[in-house]
């Protein structure tokens, strides 16, 4: 009688280390009594310039793993781009929730409702945001969202013509790339500190 393994993520350099990975780690399992469900198995390659996904070629014996675009994993999306849209989304869905109750009340303080903002629209926007390479568009989106908050929040239309710079002093809070920054740093220094064994560690150098 065989288990099932739990969810594991496998990273190599190139496409014959990643085979020569799986194939041991399918080893492995087999001495564990384990077996590795090749229908939940996929593959997905991150390089510059882009591959297609089908140039991705591992083979679980005779089989041939799923090569993908984009999978889920830990509910968090992965994808050999940077997909923005689904964090924009459930971004706008959280602060849409919240109009009614708290953006639209003029009884609670502006700072109140800019910490709100932080920790639940905010936090959702920029989740994982530490391993994201970012083009100057995708940037430009994030902080795009970012300023319609600000505005809506501190009750600033687009007509009032209010410079960006200006709303953000008002609502005490920063643009999105310095969150972006910020978020990036923090991350690389918790990796740097790190034992030279940890796999992060090793896949950051």
């Amino acid at each position: 009688m065989t288990s099932s393994l739990p969810m594991t993520a496998l990273v190599a350099h190139t496409t014959t280390a990643l085979q020569t990975l799986f194939t041991q780690f399918i080893n492995t399992a087999k001495c564990f009594c384990l077996r590795v469900s090749l229908k939940k198995t996929e593959t997905m390659s991150q390089s510059y310039p882009l591959s297609p996904a089908s140039s991705v070629t591992v083979m679980a014996g005779e089989s041939q793993l799923t090569p993908v675009n984009r999978f889920c994993y830990l509910s968090s999306y992965l994808s050999n781009t940077i997909d923005i849209n689904p964090h924009l989304a459930k971004a706008g869905d959280a602060f849409g929730k919240l109009q009614r109750r708290l953006w639209g009340e003029h009884s609670i303080a502006l700072l109140t409702k800019i910490a709100v903002y932080e920790a639940v629209v905010l936090s959702t926007l920029l989740y994982g945001c530490e391993y994201w390479v970012l083009y100057w568009h995708l940037v430009f989106r994030l902080d795009e969202f970012h300023m319609r908050c600000m505005c809506k929040i501190a009750g600033i239309k687009w007509q009032d013509r209010v410079p960006n710079t200006e709303v953000l002093r008002l609502c005490d809070i920063s643009g999105i790339e310095a969150f972006l920054l910020a978020a990036q740093v923090r991350w690389v220094g918790h990796v740097v500190c790190m034992e030279d064994d940890r796999i992060p560690k090793q896949v950051f150098f």
